[in-house]
């Protein structure tokens, strides 16, 4: 508790002289202000909507928070539940602009991030190689994101992840066991996203096929599988994801083919 606070004085109940000075301070100035006429609070609906609006744009709950200059998510979480807040409140969160050019240092989703990285990974690319590519002293800020542990990125940090992305999305990386790590976690390579779609959380790619015959067979063939290998799907889990069958359903075609081939 810190004394000489209109907090100490009406939550703590503290009656010493410095913060009853505050408390007399604090009256004084409600009686001016109410005396003016000045406005202490103001509807809080245009900042419901403004919040809307910026998560509609991607940003999430937590990233506007820190945007706005608040250390957690919680001073906005109890704004969001009341009818009324400060004009300085609503200043504030009104002043984040959902155009990523004035928000460098804001944050927004990482699932975009997420997914560049693991198809670089599977590429053959290591967190160690990708993180000095991207000026990071650690690499462990890299895996986090990738691993997906870092639920949200800043813009600038997106945007270097997206254009390392382009420049190495097609090209191999050559460290084969990174790769086998990712293809064995059943991270997909970049032909599996859509450019355009892949920063949408909800994004599943177009080229899935979902093949299953509902109460039959799977559906798919050796052929099938070939055809999804060529495309990049490596792991009998890659593979399933990619024709709509569960690893099992793969793993029992390839089983077959090898004792028909012997």
């Amino acid at each position: 508790m810190r004394h000489g606070t209109l907090t100490s004085y009406s939550k703590h109940g503290c009656r010493c002289e410095p913060c009853r000075a505050a408390a007399a301070k604090a009256s004084k100035a409600w009686r001016r202000d109410n005396y003016l006429g000045v406005v202490k609070l103001v509807d809080a609906q245009p900042l419901k909507d403004h919040v809307a609006m910026l998560m509609a744009s991607g940003m999430s709950f937590r990233a506007i928070s820190l945007t706005a200059g608040y250390t957690s998510r919680n001073a906005l979480a109890d704004s969001m539940t009341r009818s009324r807040v400060r004009p300085a409140t609503l200043a504030r969160i009104l002043a984040v602009n959902p155009k990523r050019d004035n928000r460098r240092d804001a944050y927004i989703d990482a699932t975009g991030s997420r997914r560049r990285l693991q198809a670089l990974a599977v590429n053959g690319y290591s967190t160690r190689d990708l993180a000095a590519r991207l000026g990071h002293k650690h690499a462990a800020t890299v895996q986090d994101i990738g691993s997906g542990k870092t639920p949200t990125v800043r813009y600038r940090t997106m945007d270097a992840i997206r254009d390392l992305y382009e420049q190495l999305w097609d090209r191999p990386g050559g460290n084969e066991r990174s790769a086998s790590i990712a293809r064995s976690k059943g991270w997909l390579p970049a032909l599996a996203w859509d450019d355009d779609l892949i920063d949408k959380p909800d994004h599943q790619p177009d080229d899935v096929r979902r093949r299953g015959v509902p109460g039959g067979g799977s559906g798919i063939t050796l052929e099938d599988i070939q055809e999804a290998r060529e495309q990049g799907y490596v792991t009998a889990e890659q593979i399933g994801w990619r024709l709509g069958v569960k690893r099992a359903t793969v793993q029992q075609i390839l089983s077959r083919s090898d004792r028909i081939a012997s």
